[in-house]
């Protein structure tokens, strides 16, 4: 597509000069003592202009060829109303068949080179050319330019036209394309196509070397010319076959034009003719078959190189189980994560999961066969697999079942991700999640060290009040031993209620692992109530404890969950300590959801959550405490999606908020 108005014009030129030269060529290979030729290339040479240059230059490029078709005629004697007459016809049946090829082309899915020659074929070189001869020689008759039958010049028409289009045509337009993309091509390319070219010529000058005495060996000729149209079409697709095929009726045209007078009749010429179309369309239908091929390998190289640079540098790696024949392809970047080269690694799935970890060769196994089963959908499991240099190396195998184009056949395809490094920052995170959660509830304990103390010295106290009684009465003669072993239970229920508090304050402070347990949720919660009562009384808060009866046991760390509960619990009293000491009311309620979930939640009568703080309260530093980090909440809500559940919060209607977390239930628990 000309991309100025100078290139228009000078592509509008060329058009003209090219018509004329080829109605000048048409002319000398026109029958003997007849106006039809063999090949009329001003019609094909139109084709190619239209089918190359935009719509909006169609009417331009027709008034263009005008003066070229009116140099031409005039000198050969054609008379005024042949010469407009042809013209016209001319002009139809280049824009009938550039027409028809744009339109089918130019559709979503007819892009490609096997269709394009299709299309070409059909409009350009059978349809049009049909149609139009008929009009063409109708002129021709009608005029007294032929002096043949209506069917005879038809048959000639057609014929000449349709080979000049199959001959012409496809140089020139594979011309345009190189010129378009042209790139350098391998020395080896270019060496080849060189040695092509020398053949080509070769048979060109013999035929034309060979001159009256080869009037018989022209069937000779194309039987050497066929090994080249293949190589051509072969090696060098469109572009090869279709300059190829120039060469051959170049040769022929020379050999003909050499004929002795009298050898040369219609009835040979139109044979000459057939030839070259029975010739053409199936070598340029080979060359675009090749043409489309090479391009489909280069995007499927191209797109193997991308898939294969993508895998390398991801870490990722393909497999492909056929359980018919227990077959498994590995992709050799997949036993290079383990440490192997392809070869080392047989593609058979004993061979491959040998060098699984032993406690995870069932687990893979299971899920792998319940996905051949049809009893899940896909495969999605982290496995351990032994390194060469004997570490072990953390694997992400995904797949699914599908059914083999070719055979029909089910198969497993998959991948395998190297999840090594995620699991080591996923083991770090969890050990400082661990220490940030341990630190919060030592900080917490912190704020409540003074009614910790509080709560143990109370039992203290009462051991020392009641021991000094006992040395009392022990001086009594003789002694109340009633009275002793009253004050006896008095001393070691207040012992074990000082036991209890310590036990209860070192286990919240204790660092440890997860460990996950069928828990009572009322007692979880009764228990941090416990903990926490002398600091209710420090700061005269009223505590309702509305417990839910027959609740679902919960399956969960008790610390942890403690951890959340206390962390609710400090928030509403430091919300409550502005409020008039009795309106400071906290209450705590638990319960089982109709969907069996266990939910607890914690009402306080203060301030109620701050507008600002609304949207990202359970964030990390998100806070309106001035000693406050702002992690509670947020490790809360950790440690409440790490058990299944979530955590919510909300002002209340009558004044203060509501902190609540839900839970799942236990499955073998009972309501």
């Amino acid at each position: 597509m000309p991309q100025s108005a100078a290139a228009a014009v000078a592509a509008l030129i060329a058009t003209s000069a090219a018509y004329y030269f080829g109605a000048q060529l048409g002319f000398q290979l026109r029958f003997p003592e007849s106006p039809h030729s063999v090949l009329w290339p001003p019609n094909a040479i139109l084709l190619a202009a239209l089918m190359l240059m935009p719509w909006r230059l169609w009417p331009w490029c027709v008034l263009y060829v005008l003066p070229a078709h009116v140099a031409i005629s005039l000198p050969a004697g054609v008379p005024w109303i042949a010469l407009f007459g042809f013209y016209l016809t001319n002009i139809a049946q280049a824009a009938l068949g550039a027409a028809l090829f744009k339109i089918i082309t130019g559709r979503r899915g007819f892009e490609s080179a096997h269709v394009r020659a299709i299309s070409f074929i059909a409009s350009g070189v059978f349809i049009s050319p049909i149609i139009l001869s008929f009009a063409d020689v109708a002129v021709a008759v009608w005029t007294g330019w032929s002096t043949n039958t209506y069917w005879q010049a038809w048959s000639l028409r057609f014929l000449s036209n349709a080979a000049s289009a199959a001959i012409i045509v496809p140089p020139v337009i594979a011309a345009a394309d190189l010129y378009r993309k042209w790139r350098n091509p391998l020395p080896e390319r270019f060496l080849e196509a060189a040695v092509l070219a020398v053949c080509v010529v070769s048979l060109v000058s013999f035929a034309f070397l060979a001159g009256a005495s080869f009037t018989t060996g022209l069937p000779l000729l194309f039987c050497a010319y066929l090994p080249l149209l293949l190589w051509a079409a072969m090696r060098f697709g469109e572009t090869g076959a279709s300059w190829t095929l120039l060469g051959l009726a170049t040769a022929t045209m020379i050999s003909i034009a050499q004929w002795p007078a009298g050898n040369a009749g219609q009835t040979e010429i139109l044979m000459q003719q057939a030839i070259f179309l029975l010739i053409a369309i199936p070598v340029l239908y080979l060359g675009s078959i090749y043409s489309e091929l090479r391009h489909t390998l280069r995007q499927l190289n191209t797109a193997a190189e991308r898939q294969d640079m993508a895998t390398k540098t991801a870490s990722i790696g393909v497999w492909e189980w056929h359980p018919q024949t227990d077959r498994l392809y590995v992709h050799p970047h997949l036993k290079l994560l383990i440490g192997f080269e392809d070869q080392e690694v047989p593609d058979t799935r004993s061979a491959w999961m040998s060098h699984y970890h032993p406690e995870d060769v069932e687990k893979v196994m299971a899920t792998v066969q319940a996905c051949h089963r049809g009893e899940i959908r896909s495969i999605e499991v982290e496995h351990r697999m032994i390194h060469r240099d004997g570490s072990t190396r953390w694997l992400l195998t995904r797949g699914a079942k599908i059914r083999d184009d070719n055979d029909g056949a089910v198969k497993l395809l998959g991948t395998c991700v190297d999840v090594t490094e995620r699991k080591r920052i996923e083991e770090e995170l969890h050990t400082l999640r661990n220490e940030l959660t341990h630190l919060t509830r030592v900080r917490m304990m912190g704020e409540l060290s003074g009614a910790v103390a509080h709560e143990v010295n109370q039992p203290l106290a009462a051991i020392l009040s009641n021991s000094q009684a006992a040395q009392i009465m022990l001086k009594s003669n003789p002694p109340d031993i009633a009275e002793l072993e009253q004050v006896h239970e008095e001393i070691a229920e207040s012992a074990k209620r000082a036991g209890n508090v310590i036990h209860g304050l070192r286990d919240l402070l204790r660092k440890g692992e997860l460990n996950f347990q069928p828990l009572d949720i009322n007692l979880v919660v009764a228990e941090v109530l416990d903990l926490a009562h002398s600091d209710f009384v420090s700061h005269q808060v009223m505590v309702t404890r509305q417990f839910g009866r027959r609740m679902r046991i919960v399956h969960g760390d008790r610390i942890q969950l403690q951890q959340v509960v206390l962390n609710f619990i400090m928030n509403a009293c430091e919300a409550m300590k502005d409020s008039p000491s009795g309106e400071r009311s906290l209450t705590v309620i638990t319960r089982t959801n109709a969907d069996q979930s266990v939910q607890v939640s914690i009402e306080d009568t203060g301030s109620g959550i701050a507008p600002e703080l609304a949207d990202h309260l359970f964030e990390p530093f998100s806070t309106n405490k001035k000693s406050g980090l702002g992690l509670g909440l947020s490790i809360s809500r950790t440690i409440v999606a790490a058990h299944g559940g979530r955590q919510w919060a909300e002002n209340r209607p009558a004044g203060g908020a509501a902190f609540h977390f839900l839970l799942p239930p236990y499955p073998s628990s009972s309501a």
